[in-house]
């Protein structure tokens, strides 16, 4: 290997006799190095060099020094007027006794030595061993003295000899090498503390201007100190959601793109409550949070007092300008403020361009695919250079080319030919089908698979496994089927491999809370993947621990159900678990009593209201009702989750609880009424019940602020849900009307009355999961500016 400029010229023969070429000796032939310069002749002879070349090399020597290998003896031929450091060649002797570094010195090879190590040299040369990196400092590092250099005469000292201090064995020094790498690649990633927070489910334009603003930041010496999922290349790893929220945990600011996207996404809200709650937190210094509004939209106010700093790309004049432009603006404002948390600041090193086309992409998924992999690939789909120069000339990439659409094809690109976008789109769609179906891709297929009905994944820390085995028994005895993780693997990712398809398969997710799982990293890596395929999350609280509780899960956990098995008794605990999993609604010749319903149900909070509360006062909520919750019986499990949603929110609800019941009058069947269903009778088949019922559902309505209307098409064909709505019209209070199913609006069958009343109000649709997690933010920013008299 040709050694750099400012060394010497080293050999490495056969024998592991290494020789310095001082300008006047040759080297051997089959080992011999040449200098930077690329001279000397086919035998392997090395011109003589300068006294001034010979100055440089030693001098140089000094600067880069590299570890010795293994169990080679170590040879160095110099003459007594030359000075001679440390070099790459080096080769350290072990002593023969303790296998401690010896002290070593040149010694002139004769010609008989050099004749023998001439015929292993060539077979030497074929695998040579890659030269290994001392670290400097450290308790298991070699030091070396300076070479002891000869006066002017050549005597007073060893010419060119090396002598080490604090001996250590070859062993200790890899040992100490391989620690000091993963230290320093430790402290890298540590250096990265700032976040970049956007939603990945953002459109093309959006993930553009992100991509131009971040790289402005990184030209602004913050390289080294931007944390960004698309640089780390893990947005294809199972892990990629636990590595961004555990990204969260560890920043010291973060940067904010608000968009209508980014508060409808899952995984950046989260990242907005897991710094909310950092922030929150006593421990640590609090992150600092900037915002970079991209488009027109309101951030709810729980989230107003987090920023630390807005910029509002959102006024005329800043709309018109290029992304270019609104991203320097960007930078322009925030730079100071971000530079002032950054604890890196190197210059910006552009990456090096490649300028040909290699097939290279066809071994990579897409979202990591370079600007050059796009180029390859539009060239090898025969789309015109012209349009080729236009996606260059954008920084077209495979994270961008993900998110591409005809339209950012023909207004942003340019490509106006109809025939070549929907050339690049179906080849774009045929990618990513096969990319779904490989091996690697295993997390991608778990969100579509279907789950076993009454099947139960239970997250813990190994250390609970006791107690997970009787949780484990109860559950069975309830005839569900209970799985858990098996083995717990090398590495995040083969931990959620083994495990995950089990998680995938479940229908409900229950994480067993205890002291020790607050901090494990097996509950964290499987509570985030269980979110993230989308299951419903039930927390059995052991312990009261939510001081303790990482943020990333405080903001997943926290508006989750949760069950008190800490202060209540086991079996009460395991009745109401199983009420959450499997509901109980018809219950043939059995009276359900409403004790019971409201047993099973108080029992049920969300886990932020159940921690916060003392273990005295959990059992019940003493606070008034701000929203009354008028709904028809067939959407009972969606209410009681707006409702956990709403209280977790510090919204007080009430509902009315009354189930579907069947009682035997002797011989004959005669059905109960429920809540919301339809019939001419009243609320109850005994009169002193219905009064009762109608009577407290006058109170409450009284004492609520508004009343929630959750509209499906039976609710408009139930009688007691028509009253609802004209008592709540009769006490002049507000109505604000939810879609749980789909229905025109304004309704088109009902009462004359009721139609003419809803026609007067806005609704909220809810009607599936994307809309219910896209505009619930909106459901309590409307219930809060009526409760405060904003409205």
């Amino acid at each position: 290997m040709p050694v750099e400029n400012g060394h010497h010229n080293m050999t490495e023969n056969g024998g592991g006799v290494v020789t310095v070429d001082d300008g006047n000796e040759q080297a051997d032939e089959s080992g011999a190095q040449h200098a930077d310069d690329g001279t000397g002749g086919q035998d392997g002879i090395v011109k003589p060099k300068s006294s001034e070349e010979q100055s440089n090399a030693i001098n140089g020597a000094h600067e880069n020094t590299e570890a010795p290998g293994s169990e080679v003896e170590a040879k160095i031929e110099a003459k007594s007027e030359t000075k001679v450091d440390e070099t790459e060649s080096e080769k350290i002797r072990p002593t023969e006794g303790g296998g401690d570094v010896a002290n070593v010195t040149t010694e002139a090879p004769d010609e008989s030595s050099s004749k023998q190590d001439h015929g292993s040299a060539s077979a030497k040369d074929n695998h040579p061993d890659p030269p290994k990196e001392i670290p400097s400092g450290g308790s298991g590092d070699i030091k070396r003295s300076q070479p002891v250099v000869a006066n002017e005469s050549g005597r007073g000292g060893i010419p060119g000899a090396i002598q080490t201090t604090d001996s250590k064995s070859v062993k200790d020094v890899k040992r100490t090498q391989h620690r000091s790498k993963e230290s320093g690649s430790s402290l890298k990633k540590l250096k990265k503390g700032i976040f970049v927070s956007y939603s990945p489910d953002g459109s093309f334009t959006e993930r553009r201007f992100v991509c131009i603003t971040v790289k402005q930041f990184k030209e602004n010496s913050l390289g080294e100190d931007i944390w960004f999922d698309k640089d780390e290349q893990n947005t294809d790893s199972p892990a990629w959601f636990s590595q961004r929220m555990d990204a969260v945990e560890k920043c010291r600011a973060a940067v904010c793109f608000l968009s209508e996207s980014y508060l409808q996404c899952p995984v950046s809200v989260y990242e907005l409550r897991s710094l909310l709650e950092r922030r929150k937190s006593s421990s640590g210094v609090p992150p600092k949070v900037f915002a970079i509004r991209y488009e027109n939209v309101e951030l709810p106010s729980k989230y107003k007092d987090l920023i630390d700093h807005t910029v509002d790309l959102t006024r005329p004049e800043l709309m018109k300008l290029s992304l270019y432009e609104r991203a320097s603006t960007a930078i322009g404002s925030l730079h100071k403020e971000v530079e002032a948390c950054a604890s890196v600041h190197a210059p910006y090193v552009p990456p090096t361009p490649e300028r040909d086309l290699t097939k290279e992409y066809k071994n990579k998924k897409l979202c990591r695919w370079t600007i050059n992999d796009v180029q390859s690939w539009l060239y090898d789909l025969g789309i015109k250079e012209f349009y080729c120069q236009s996606f260059l000339e954008n920084a077209i990439d495979g994270f961008l080319l993900m998110s591409v659409m005809d339209r950012d094809l023909s207004e942003v690109i340019g490509v106006d030919s109809r025939v070549a976008r929907k050339k690049i789109l179906q080849q774009i769609i045929s990618i990513l089908e096969k990319e779904h179906k490989m091996p690697n891709n295993w997390h991608l297929r778990s969100r579509t698979q279907r789950s076993r009905p009454d099947s139960v994944y239970l997250v813990y820390d190994p250390a609970d496994v006791q107690l997970v085995q009787t949780l484990k028994q109860e559950l069975k005895k309830k005839h569900l089927q209970v799985t858990s993780h098996t083995k717990l693997g090398q590495s995040k990712d083969e931990f959620l491999q083994i495990n995950g398809p089990q998680i995938a398969a479940a229908k409900h997710v229950i994480i067993v809370l205890t002291e020790g799982a607050c901090q494990s990293p097996f509950v964290f890596q499987e509570v985030l993947f269980a979110d993230w395929l989308g299951k419903t999350l039930v927390t059995a609280m052991f312990k009261s621990c939510w001081d303790k509780l990482k943020a990333s899960l405080k903001a997943i956990l926290g508006e989750c159900p949760a069950i008190d098995f800490e202060t209540r008794m086991f079996p009460e605990s395991m009745d109401i678990l199983q009420h959450q999993i499997k509901p109980l609604r018809k219950v043939p010749g059995v009276v359900l009593e409403q004790s019971y319903l409201n047993r099973m149900t108080e029992g049920i909070k969300s886990l932020q209201i159940m921690s916060s509360a003392p273990a005295w006062a959990r059992e019940a909520s003493t606070s008034e009702p701000k929203v009354f919750i008028s709904y028809q019986w067939d959407v009972h499990n969606k209410v009681q989750e707006i409702k956990r949603i709403l209280e977790s929110n510090h919204i007080p609800c009430w509902i009315d609880n009354s189930p579907t019941i069947t009682h035997h009058s002797h011989s004959q069947q005669q059905p109960s009424q429920q809540r919301g269903t339809s019939s001419s009778s009243s609320r109850s088949t005994i009169s002193t019940e219905s009064e009762t019922m109608q009577g407290n559902t006058q109170r409450n309505m009284r004492n609520a602020i508004l009343v929630l209307c959750c509209m499906t098409p039976r609710y408009l064909q139930s009688d007691n849900c028509i009253k609802d709505l004209l008592l709540a019209e009769t006490l002049q209070k507000p109505i604000i009307p939810v879609l749980l199913r789909f229905i025109p609006w304004p309704p088109d069958h009902g009462p004359s009355q009721v139609k003419k009343l809803l026609a007067r109000t806005s609704h909220i649709d809810l009607s599936n999961d994307k809309l219910f997690k896209q505009n619930f933010h909106i459901l309590i920013d409307k219930i809060r500016r009526f409760t405060s008299g904003k409205h």
